[in-house]
Parts: C-alpha cells; sequence; structure tokens
C-alpha cells in the first residue's frame, strides 16, 4: 500500500461474484481506590445494580494481593463487545501467570447478554470490571465530533488518569486487537518522563494522503505519528501535568476532524512519547508481514477487518481465537451477512476521509497554523 488509492473512481463499479471478497482490499480524585466502580455482582446491591442498566460491577474473584498488577483498560458499546471477547480471549492466553491482571470496560451502556457472555472470562487473576463513564462523558458530549464509524468510545480513554487514581501507569487497548504476546511485557516498558508509549502508526503510514495531513495539520512528524490503540499511559504525569484540562481546552478550541481522538494525544504528547516496536501494534499491511513468533498484538484497524473481509493478512489468528469465545457464531453470521454493498460502503467511507483530510490541509487556519506554537508540547 505504498501509493494511495482514489477510491473515489471505483465506488460505482459493481462487486462481482468473482472478485469476491478480495475485491476490496484490491482497490484499496475518589480517595479510596476502586470505590467508585465496584458493585459485588452476587449481592443484592450488585443485582439491583444491573436491573437499573448501570452495570459498574466486578467479578467475585480473590485476588492474589501477592502479585504484581496489571491494569488494562478498553471502551466500547455493544457493537463491539463481542469482538472484545476475542481480544480477552488472546489476552488470558498469552500473559504471563505471575501477574493479577485488572481489566477495566469503560462504557456508557451495554445489553446484558452480551455482559455476562464478557463476564465468563473472569476468574481468579484475571478480574474483570465494567464502568460507566456516561457522567464523566457528558461533561464533553456537545464538544465531541463523531464521524464515519467512530463513536464517542473512542474519548473514553481521556478518562482513566482521572478515574482510576490508584495507577500511576496502565495500559489502553481497542476491542479490535488480538494479543499474541505476554501483555505483561509491554506493561514493563519504562515510560521515564514520556507521556505515553505507542508504535508508529501503520495505517496512517500506508496513504500519502494521511502522512501529508500528519505533517501539515498536526505538525508531526508521520513517522513518529504513533496509534492510540495499543497505548502504554503514564497516568501519575497526565494528573500532574492536568492532561485532561489541557485536552479539554484545546477540544472547545479546534476539532479535529480526520484521526479524532488520536490527533488529540498526538499533539499534546509530542516530544514525549516513546516509541514502542511495530510488533506491539502490527496492522494487516501486507508487504511487511511479521512472522507469527515476532508479532505481540496484531490491530485490526481502519477496514483490515477479518469478520468482513477474507484476505486480511494474519486473519487466521482471529479466528483462531474467536471460535474459542461464545462470539463465535455472531462473528461468523457478522462475515457472512457482510455484502458487496456493505464494501462499497466501506470504500465511500475511506475515499470520505481521504478527501477530509486534503481539505484540512488546505485550511488557512487549521490546527498548525493557528494553534501550533500554544499547545505544541506540555510543559
Amino acid at each position: 500500500m505504498k501509493e494511495e488509492i482514489d477510491f473515489m473512481k471505483n465506488t460505482s463499479a459493481a462487486v462481482n461474484e468473482t472478485e469476491g471478497r478480495t475485491a476490496y482490499l484490491g482497490r484499496r480524585g475518589w480517595s479510596e481506590p476502586d470505590a467508585h466502580i465496584y458493585t459485588p455482582l452476587k449481592t443484592e446491591a450488585g443485582k439491583s445494580v444491573l436491573a437499573k442498566g448501570d452495570r459498574r460491577t466486578f467479578a467475585d474473584t480473590a485476588s492474589k494481593k501477592d502479585k504484581p498488577v496489571v491494569p488494562l483498560f478498553f471502551a466500547t458499546d455493544d457493537n463491539y463487545l463481542p469482538f472484545l471477547g476475542v481480544t480477552l480471549c488472546s489476552l488470558k492466553e498469552n500473559s504471563s501467570k505471575d501477574y493479577l491482571y485488572k481489566v477495566y470496560v469503560l462504557h456508557s451502556g451495554v445489553s446484558e447478554n452480551y455482559y455476562e457472555k464478557i463476564m465468563r472470562f473472569s476468574e481468579e487473576g484475571f478480574e474483570i470490571s465494567f464502568v460507566d463513564v456516561s457522567q464523566r462523558l457528558q461533561e464533553i458530549s456537545s464538544l465531541l465530533h463523531m464521524r464515519d464509524y467512530y463513536t464517542c468510545t473512542t474519548y473514553f480513554r481521556i478518562f482513566i488518569a482521572g478515574m482510576f487514581p490508584q495507577y500511576d501507569k496502565a495500559l489502553y487497548l481497542d476491542c479490535d486487537t488480538v494479543i499474541l504476546g505476554d501483555i505483561s511485557a509491554l506493561y514493563s516498558y519504562d515510560l521515564g518522563d514520556n507521556l505515553i508509549g505507542g508504535a508508529p502508526c501503520e495505517g496512517v503510514n500506508s496513504f500519502e494522503v494521511y502522512k501529508k495531513y500528519v505533517s501539515e495539520v498536526d505538525g508531526l512528524d508521520p513517522s513518529m505519528f504513533f496509534n492510540a490503540g495499543v497505548i502504554l499511559m503514564n497516568l501519575k504525569s497526565f494528573r500532574e501535568e492536568n492532561f485532561y484540562e489541557r485536552f479539554a481546552d484545546l477540544l472547545k478550541k479546534y476539532k479535529f476532524t480526520v484521526i479524532q481522538d488520536e490527533d488529540y494525544l498526538n499533539v499534546l504528547c509530542q516530544d514525549r512519547v516513546l516509541r514502542l516496536p511495530r510488533a506491539w501494534n502490527k496492522f494487516p499491511v501486507a508487504k511487511d508481514k511479521l512472522a507469527r513468533e515476532d508479532l505481540r498484538i496484531v490491530h485490526y484497524g481502519m477496514t483490515w477487518k477479518p469478520w468482513h473481509y477474507s484476505d486480511i493478512p494474519y486473519q487466521e489468528y482471529f479466528w483462531e481465537y474467536a471460535e474459542k469465545t461464545e462470539f463465535y457464531g455472531l462473528l461468523k453470521e457478522i462475515f457472512d451477512k457482510f455484502s458487496f454493498a456493505d464494501m462499497e460502503r466501506d470504500m465511500k467511507c475511506e475515499a470520505g476521509l481521504q478527501a477530509l483530510a486534503r481539505s484540512e490541509i488546505e485550511r488557512p487556519d487549521n490546527y498548525f497554523t493557528v494553534y501550533k506554537k500554544q499547545y505544541g508540547r506540555m510543559k
């Protein structure tokens, strides 16, 4: 994918049976830790919480206090809970047993059926909590801009530092990932004075228009632009340096419409990013596939979705773990029902996104021109 693709030129063409699914890619402060979220499921209070739809719950499992804790955060709605199931399955299977994993699922409302399926992954040493962030979301909801497949869940990671003061460091992962390496190794990276650890975004660097956008709108080196779907966060520094307040302030003044929250994170954290190996956030880019033993996390970002297309690099790892979950039948159904019209819609979305990136580049009042000096780096 070295060249930018003109998707608009092809969207009117019918996708025939011969081309099949390969056609598209060919063209294309609480003082008490956790007191604000925990309600035991098996208590009457827990049942009441579930009945009200609040779901601020956790598993009734004993914690091994002698083990170091690895806090992991996910953000989702009902649409992505089945994919989170695949992520959690791969996470459990490949992580060291020498750690206690505390998994937090940030949401603003989930269905009972999916909730119960996810909670069945919870066990001793692998605790899962559902955390409703609706109240926090209301603080900035009027300022958020959404496009295409983006939802407000993409902004949930911004709340982590303030809502979880007991942690100085945490991992955030998107739900469209499969974890093939030991996640505790990723958590063990020393951030030093950096605000965040992230791998270069292969989605951005696969298209010339996005590289130009990052350079001329964000004012950043595209090769250093990190993807926010797998990040190691310095929560202590986020709090000490009022990161949330700076984010909210910039959100009021400028709306990034192309890569959205990822733009905000990159411009606010620039020059203080620990560059992680791409193996920890590998997109399904066919031109430079990594061997299985070299992969740590596969991220099925953008439209590289194995539950939509049959020729996605690394798709075998998604289906390997999907088959082990209660969501397998649903995921196969999603794959089978993904139509040629859906493929064309994907192409139109990508074409529209590229057009939007070009328009932002041409804006005389884009971020780089107007705000770069003010928000360029956190002091």
